[in-house]
């Protein structure tokens, strides 16, 4: 009892030590350290401890620490002081223990002597050099100082001295240091207190003579001092960007330094056509006069190339390149003015490339820039020995003050401008792809810039070179070495460049070329010509960048120049100042860029050819559709009949016809047509192993001019879907307004015992149904489709790089992509078919037609459909059995005699009718479509669907079924139909015998060329003609003809729109997802057009009452 209560107590008093110890560790706090994110120290006292993170006093209540300062000797990158130092006239005596820390010892001060530079010794001020006794210690300074004249030299220049520290080994090997006066060079002074003249910072140090921004200056006897230009002289410059200079009087620019703007868009969906001007660019009036005064000389000498006078041309040549090579601007006439000087001195060959002036401008003519054949490496896909794989491109970067700072390998610079957090997945940058320096791959890149980004980005300019391999020694015409490579210089074509006030480069078709105008250096953004006094006004970007690599025509291996289109335009920053509370700023802001590089061929020969086929298959298209109009004509015109409709030229009917078997030639003609040239480009494109062809050049400034490459694809795209559109919707119309009439053989099995309604509703009901069924399943094929193209990749086989095993993502070309898509859907359509034709119609089930004519003949019902007014198709359903209506015991019966030969055939029973034929192409005579539209016209007095519900043969077993009602047909109506049905019964059965030849009929085969081309009967026009009816036989090639009438007679026409829908959406939108469901959506609308339009005239044709069309 006692160990039980002992064990109980001891469990008690753990579980309330438990339950304090997670009380205490829930209630524990973590600690957290803060730290400030401002680095800059504002206090004087204080130096920033960087390990720390915050910003720390030397001052200290320890009187050992006394006279510490902070250490101005070395700042950081937030101008922070980082340490701590003696203070003026206090000597560093460092700790000689494990401390590393020193005191500042008084040991100079008490003796009169200053500390010298070193901070760890005393130096005395001796006046050895001259006898004025002019430097003598300051005990108010600390330190020696050089009493100063207050004089001027010849010049005008102020006399200061400066203090020299001296060294001297004594005999003793002790060391001795000492200070002296030392006077300045001319034009040169000793800063006493901190100032700002000419545009340079001087702070106060008497132990340097401080120089003048410029040669050409000097510092002035005031108080302050300040620096002025010489005689015959004037400062030139802007303080805002840098130091002044002087110049000449002569070489001062006389004009405004104003910049105009012609390309300024003011509205994010504006086109870029706003003008603009900066009457006073900071840039221009700094840079333009002290680049023509360095860089202009009248006779330019070798020795002449100083360091100042070569960035002085690189900034005129700058200058020049940010008007956008504007002739008649004033930075361009003053290169011009010193190009022209220097005649008789140039690099390498190149006339316009002058010594020591920048090669801005070519002189040869557009064309034989394009196509010079200097370049000799030779290009493949792949790594191979003695060929060149990837491109390589060098970039001579320079600043705007014209200092070149060197060459960079191109990679990503193109994609210069980003977008800032969060949003920067949409911008460019480092991470940009590179893809397009492997040969043959051509590259797009859309992105979006913010442009606040590039107001405080250092601008650039740059000189383009492409490295040739294969030239080793740098000896032919425009080749340069540099870093041990030959290379040769990449023309820029400028979109916006300027001539005489005209834009040459403005180019909108091949035509526009001829009169180009290459040149040499272009720049990305351009925030500094816009600037007045310090404010950005305008900023220029290049809204389209275009790397063109085109092979040559004679040797493909070859590549001519490559070429670098930029189009540039311009906005202002004051459109984003309020972009925080507008969106409209905002979008302003936001700019879209484009990067290309592509890969491509000179294509005329390829053009010629084209249109020599166009012409040959324009020709056949032409006769194919003379054909179809004869067949259709003679189907449709009989001598003493002359159809209103179909058969007068002049009708409307002839005219819309005539045009819609014209639009459908075409399409089935030049389908094929497009997908054999994409096809072409495909295979040669994309299974290449050496280079051989490259795409065609996809210039996005030429697609509504002349000499886009791919114009004439798009356009043929669309003419092909819309004129597929709009004979897709006649062929519906068409089918919607055929005439189609129930032929029911059952005779009653007493006189007072009417026949069964129930199997023409079956039929109609099965035939309804039949309208808007396909061969071919359109959800098989999309959704393969997507597999295929989306889950696979295999949409990335139509990216413009010559690698059909590399399905990675990339620039897309609609060529490719039509011959890509359209082989995919031919892959779907193929394997459907051959599985219906091979497997399923031979061993599972019956096809779609054989079903309906089976069912027909089970029914005991055949079936006239006239889709013309003397052409049509019968199917002969009159089945060998007594009834039709019957037990199940009954049909199974029937069935197994007809298995066993015991009745006759389900075929016509007429010479020259095959056995077993049921279904046949009918052609008529004038004399049977009248009595046949004499009788059907009274069935369809009132021809709308009202009429042929009230008038339904069911209308009164709906009434009793709980509707509205129906009223019975009438006598009349009930009287004309078992007239046409005994019409049309005596007809196929002959009996009794017609009493005129035209109603007779008689039964053969067409012949061989009739089968092929289509004809009708050659006599079926005769005036006494019979009718005649054609065997419609299924074979592996045809199905029964019958169902042109239908969906399942339309399967190439229905899949050619499909595919001619699939690839306009995704011309649109490039979306291959979204492009699938529109076309599922656009057939659907066919099948609900076809389908309720045709349940509409199947209810009228047939009076069948729709409300039974289930």
């Amino acid at each position: 009892f006692f160990l039980k209560n002992s064990f109980r107590i001891q469990s008690k008093m753990l579980a309330v030590v438990l339950f304090f110890a997670l009380v205490g560790l829930v209630s524990a706090k973590v600690e957290l350290a803060y730290v400030r994110s401002d680095l800059t120290c504002t206090d004087s006292a204080e130096f920033f401890d960087a390990i720390g993170l915050l910003c720390q006093s030397c001052t200290s209540t320890d009187t050992s620490l006394a006279n510490i300062v902070p250490d101005s000797s070395e700042l950081d990158a937030f101008g922070n002081k980082m340490g701590c130092s003696c203070s003026t006239g206090y000597q560093y005596v460092a700790d000689g223990g494990t401390t590393k820390g020193f005191t500042c010892s008084s040991s100079c001060l008490d003796q009169g002597r200053s500390v010298a530079s070193d901070g760890t010794t005393c130096a005395s001020c001796l006046n050895l050099n001259n006898n004025d006794n002019r430097n003598s210690y300051s005990s108010t300074d600390k330190d020696c100082t050089c009493a100063q004249p207050g004089t001027s030299d010849s010049t005008g220049g102020v006399i200061t001295y400066k203090l020299v520290e001296s060294y001297n080994v004594s005999a003793g090997n002790a060391m001795q240091t000492w200070k002296e006066c030392v006077q300045c060079p001319s034009g040169q002074a000793v800063i006493d207190a901190d100032l700002t003249t000419m545009g340079r910072a001087y702070t106060a140090d008497k132990y340097t003579c401080a120089s003048c921004p410029d040669p050409n200056m000097f510092f002035t006897n005031t108080s302050p001092k300040r620096c002025e230009c010489g005689g015959g002289m004037v400062a030139k410059g802007k303080e805002s960007i840098g130091e002044l200079y002087c110049v000449s009087t002569s070489s001062a620019t006389s004009t405004s330094y104003e910049v105009e703007y012609f390309n300024v868009q003011t509205s994010v969906d504006g086109a870029p056509t706003g003008s603009y001007s900066v009457d006073n660019s900071d840039v221009l009036e700094h840079y333009l006069d002290w680049g023509y005064h360095n860089c202009y000389a009248d006779n330019f000498l070798l020795t002449s190339m100083t360091p100042t006078v070569q960035r002085a041309c690189q900034a005129i040549a700058n200058l020049c390149v940010m008007q956008l090579y504007d002739n008649d601007h004033v930075a361009c006439q003053k290169y011009q003015q010193i190009k022209n000087n220097r005649d008789g001195n140039y690099y390498d060959g190149i006339s316009e490339w002058k010594r020591a002036l920048p090669w801005l401008y070519y002189s040869d003519a557009a064309t034989t820039i394009r196509e010079d054949l200097e370049i000799e490496m030779k290009m493949s896909f792949v790594e191979m020995a003695g060929y060149v794989h990837e491109m390589d491109y060098r970039l001579g970067k320079y600043s705007m003050n014209g200092t070149f700072i060197g060459f960079e390998k191109l990679s990503t610079q193109f994609s210069y401008c980003g977008r800032s957090s969060p949003n920067t997945e949409f911008g460019a940058g480092d991470t940009s792809s590179t893809k397009f320096l492997k040969f043959g791959t051509s590259q797009r890149e859309s992105y979006s810039c913010d442009l606040e980004t590039l107001e405080t980005e250092e601008m650039f300019f740059y000189d383009m070179w492409v490295v040739d391999v294969g030239n080793t020694d740098c000896a032919t015409g425009t080749q340069v070495a540099a870093e041990g490579l030959c290379l040769y210089p990449v023309p820029v074509l400028m979109r916006n460049l300027r001539e005489d006030g005209v834009t040459p480069n403005l180019n909108f078709g091949t035509n526009d070329e001829t009169d180009d105008i290459f040149t040499r250096r272009f720049f990305l953004f351009d925030n500094l010509s816009g600037k007045k006094d310090g404010t950005l006004e305008v900023i220029r970007y290049a809204k389209s960048i275009v790397i063109q690599n085109m092979i040559q025509r004679n040797d493909p291996n070859k590549i001519y120049p490559p070429t670098l289109t930029i189009e540039y335009v311009e906005r202002k920053p004051s459109a984003w100042a309020d972009r925080a509370s507008s969106e409209t700023a905002d979008a302003m802001a936001i700019a879209g860029l484009i990067f290309k590089a592509e890969y491509t061929m000179e294509t005329t020969e390829f053009w010629s050819n084209v249109e020599i086929l166009m012409g040959f298959v324009s020709a056949i298209a032409g006769v194919l559709w003379i054909l179809r109009m004869r067949n259709w004509q003679t189907r449709n015109q009989r001598i003493g009949a002359m159809n209103p409709d179909t058969g007068d030229t002049n009708s409307t009917m002839y005219m819309v016809h005539a045009l819609m078997m014209l639009v459908h030639t075409f399409v089935i003609v030049f389908f094929p047509f497009m997908f054999a040239l994409s096809a072409y480009w495909f295979v040669f494109f994309k299974l290449q192993e050496t280079v051989f062809v490259m795409m065609p050049a996809d210039n996005e400034y030429y697609k509504e001019g002349d000499g886009g490459e791919y114009f004439f694809y798009e356009t043929m795209f669309h003419v092909l879907f819309w004129c597929d559109t709009v004979y897709i919707f006649y062929a519906i119309y068409m089918q919607c307004n055929s005439d189609i009439f129930f032929v029911d053989w059952e005779k009653p099995k007493s006189n007072k015992q009417e026949v069964s309604i129930w199997r023409t509703l079956m039929v109609a009901n099965e035939w309804n149904e039949m309208q808007t069924q396909r061969k071919t399943s359109i959800e098989f094929s999309l959704v393969w489709i997507a597999y295929f193209l989306i889950g696979l990749k295999l949409e990335n086989n139509a990216t413009m790089q010559p690698d059909i095993d590399d399905v990675s993502d990339g620039y897309i070309n609609i060529v490719l992509r039509f011959c890509n898509t359209t082989w995919w859907f031919f892959v779907t359509f193929a394997v459907q078919w051959i599985w219906k034709f091979i497997f399923y119609e031979r061993y599972y089930r019956e096809p779609r037609s054989q079903i309906f004519v089976d069912l027909c003949t089970m029914a005991k019902i055949s079936v006239f459909i006239m889709d013309e007014p003397f052409h049509g198709y019968y199917l002969h359903c009159r089945s060998p059995y007594e009834f039709a209506d019957g037990s199940m015991m009954q049909l199974a019966e029937q069935l197994k005699k007809e298995e066993s030969g015991l009745t006759t055939d389900r075929g016509l029973d007429a010479p020259g009718a095959p056995r077993d034929c049921q279904t046949y192409e009918l052609f008529t005579s004038p004399i049977f479509r009248n009595m046949f539209n004499k009788v059907y016209t009274a069935l369809n007095q009132n021809n709308s669907a009202t009429l042929a519900q009230e008038t339904g043969r069911l209308g009164h077993m709906v009434g009793k079924a709980g509707g509205k009602g129906r009223s019975p047909p009438p006598e009349r109506m009930v009287s004309a139909l078992k007239e046409l049905n005994g019409f049309l019964q005596s007809f196929v059965e002959q009996s009794p015998p017609p009493p005129r030849e035209e109603l007779k009929r008689i039964v053969r085969e067409p012949p061989f060329f009739d089968q092929i081309f289509g004809n009708p009967p050659a006599d079926i026009r005769a005036s006494n003609a019979k009718c005649v009816f054609y065997p419609d036989q299924k074979t592996w090639l045809k199905d029964h003809s019958f169902l042109k009438v239908t969906f399942l007679g339309m399967e190439a026409d229905l899949w050619i729109h499909n595919v001619l829908t699939f690839n306009l959406f995704d011309i649109a939108l490039g979306n291959t997802a979204a492009s699938i469901l529109l076309t599922y959506l656009v057939h659907m609308i066919l099948v609900w057009v076809r389908g309720s339009f045709g349940q509409g005239n199947l209810a009228t044709k047939t009076l069948v009452d729709d409300r039974f069309l289930v």
